[in-house]
């Protein structure tokens, strides 16, 4: 009888044997990462303006850019911080 056996039915995040290190940095990034994309879902809540104008952009526009641009840096700092490890 296996590990998987011995646990029962449920959800599994991490493999057996995932160092903590990584556990921490995996939760980071997906929570700043889900919370882009639900502000990127909700952003006329906070940005449903034409004015001000910013880069020539209404400002509904201009924080979808911004919030694009952040989860490309989120994303290309979390893929720089893996490249090493393998």
């Amino acid at each position: 009888m296996g590990d998987r056996d011995k646990i029962g039915p449920g959800l599994q995040l991490f493999r057996p044997g995932t160092p903590q290190k990584d556990k921490i940095k995996a939760i980071v990034f997906f929570t700043l990462l889900a919370l882009i994309t639900l502000a990127q879902a909700f952003y006329w809540l906070f940005a449903n303006k034409v004015f001000p104008i910013i880069w020539g952009m209404p400002l509904g526009l201009f924080t979808v850019v911004m919030l694009i641009a952040a989860e490309f840096v989120i994303l290309t700092a979390l893929y720089l911080s893996d490249k090493g490890t393998k």
